[in-house]
């Protein structure tokens, strides 16, 4: 008979009791053996990344200082659990101008104690136990008058648009122009910033976001602004079409010349808002006549030469017409 089967039988209850209460002992001796391995003291190292803000008017860091900050924790065991497992450790900021003070002209050196630094983020974040050590003990800062420029920011934006929905406007970018910081070496080598790349697709909402500009020396240069705001206008399209006469263009200035039609069909796309806004009179079709010359009877293309601006032009019916010179 296997094990189970002797657990289950009835005839061995005692057997099912004695296994029972070696199951109940072991977990009681697990839970009072974790109990007090937790409540005792253990160090842990705690990493946070460092961000650099707030460099001082004027100055450019121009070295690479340490990015991750290591706290080394004192605390039980039961308040490391959950500050090492359940609190976030993301990035922390550090405002250099707070921290360093005022620097005098020209190549400038600074340190920033980090225990002080470890210690804003303890109250901060709550950390619990004390502090016994931080890596790296300090940070070292180098600093280098900067010059400034203006750039054009480039917008990475890709986007397709649902059924009957386009562009009202083109996209927009405010601002036009960032200012970038550096030494003369680095900003000289920067022409144009781009934003990251957005992608929006089956469009049938205006878009209407902000978006970072890419750093494309990030140790070498500060931005300002840092973000830009993207917009376009989209609206629901509808197809409609006008009636419009042919009229004289280009070569037939001083010519008498009959049209064959002497009408021709206009079809656009417009935004469902502007729809009654639109007049014939709006739109001009011209034939012009190729440098070359040509002969009677001979089909020339039709141009829509002007038109309203909010529409999108399909295609002119027919689109070529004959023609005859009168005398």
């Amino acid at each position: 008979m296997s094990k189970y089967e002797r657990i289950k039988s009835s005839e061995n209850k005692n057997y099912r009791y004695r296994t029972t209460v070696f199951i109940i002992c072991l977990l009681v001796s697990a839970l009072l053996w974790l109990t007090i391995k937790f409540s005792s003291d253990y160090t842990v190292e705690i990493p946070y990344s460092i961000n650099l803000k707030g460099i001082p008017e004027g100055k450019v860091l121009v070295n690479q200082p340490d990015s991750v900050l290591r706290i080394n924790v004192k605390a039980s065991g039961y308040a490391l659990l959950k500050c090492r497992y359940l609190s976030r450790h993301d990035s922390y900021e550090v405002n250099v101008s707070q921290w360093i003070g005022r620097i005098s002209a020209g190549t400038s050196d600074a340190t920033i104690n980090t225990l002080l630094i470890a210690q804003h983020i303890k109250e901060e974040r709550s950390l619990p136990g004390i502090i016994e050590f931080v890596s790296p003990e300090e940070l070292s800062l180098k600093f280098d008058r900067g010059v400034s420029k203006q750039v054009p920011i480039i917008p990475d934006v890709s986007y397709s648009f649902a059924q009957q929905y386009f562009a009202y406007d083109s996209l927009i970018i405010e601002p036009q122009l960032a200012t970038i910081y550096g030494t003369t070496d680095d900003i000289d080598r920067v022409h144009f910033l781009k934003t990251n790349a957005l992608k929006f697709d089956d469009l049938s909402e205006s878009i209407d976001t902000m978006v970072n500009i890419l750093n494309p020396r990030s140790n070498a240069i500060v931005i300002e602004p840092e973000q830009a705001w993207i917009s376009l206008l989209v609206e629901k399209f509808t197809e409609a079409e006008v009636e419009v006469a042919v009229k004289r263009g280009k070569g037939f200035e001083q010519t008498r010349v009959k049209f064959f039609p002497e009408r021709v069909k206009v079809v656009y796309l417009i935004a469902l808002k502007d729809f009654k806004n639109i007049d014939p009179e709006m739109f001009t079709c011209t034939v012009n006549m190729p440098d070359d010359g040509a002969p009677n009877g001979k089909r020339l293309n039709v141009e829509v030469s002007d038109h309203p601006s909010s529409i999108k032009i399909q295609y002119v019916m027919p689109s070529d017409v004959e023609y005859i010179i009168l005398k």
